[in-house]
């Protein structure tokens, strides 16, 4: 995979950035890459401040940008090379995990309710809820983020015209596996450990309009 930055401005690299984000992101980096390895990282996104000095745990907005995290994304792409995908994947899943473990009254994935229903309403659910609160974080500095999800009869479409993962970025494929990492943990946390497949079939870093992950409804091994 190759990744580069947008010659034009991409008014998505604008947006601000929730301090946990970065650092349940860089945390998973490091459980992945090692200490060395992530400082190396950084240094490739831009990111020499963040070395040692990881972002508060908390939601407050103080400087990071989207543009952060996705020169993050892109700079671990091009630093594990081949496996990239299967490790950008595993960050995810590790990120969505403490964000789980922090944040799971923000996202609604507290209520021992939902745990109940039957799996795809959990699903369901479970995606629109997290698009709500990342809409509910950011309306709260006055950004407007345009996410969407839609039900299919096999599948569910998580849609991100505002996607953090890849803004900024060309690519010569879809490149947002973090996030495909970051929605496959959560499944497997509300379905108490199924694993369901994750496609990501559409990219802005291609020239679509829109990031577009495909959550299929039926566990995988079934």
């Amino acid at each position: 995979m190759r990744v580069i930055n947008k010659t034009e401005h991409d008014p998505v690299c604008d947006l601000d950035f929730p301090n946990a984000y970065m650092r349940w992101a860089i945390m998973a980096v490091e459980e992945i890459a090692g200490k060395h390895g992530t400082a190396i990282i950084l240094r490739e996104a831009g990111l020499e401040r963040l070395i040692d000095n990881l972002p508060p745990a908390n939601m407050e907005f103080e400087g990071l940008k989207y543009s952060d995290y996705s020169a993050l994304n892109q700079a671990l792409l091009n630093f594990f090379g081949r496996p990239a995908k299967t490790f950008a994947r595993h960050i995810g899943r590790l990120s969505a995990r403490y964000s789980i473990e922090q944040e799971s009254v923000l996202f609604g994935f507290a209520t021992t309710a939902l745990k109940l229903m039957p799996v795809n309403m959990r699903l369901k659910i479970a995606l629109n809820n997290m698009a709500q609160g990342f809409r509910k974080l950011a309306a709260r500095v006055g950004q407007t983020l345009d996410l969407r999800v839609e039900e299919l009869p096999d599948k569910f479409l998580y849609i991100s015209y505002t996607c953090p993962v890849c803004n900024g970025r060309l690519a010569d494929e879809p490149m947002c596996y973090v996030f495909i990492g970051t929605i496959q943990e959560g499944a497997v946390w509300l379905t108490n450990g199924q694993e369901f497949r994750v496609v990501e079939t559409h990219c802005r870093a291609i020239g679509d309009p829109a990031c577009v992950f495909e959550l299929y409804k039926t566990p995988m091994g079934r």
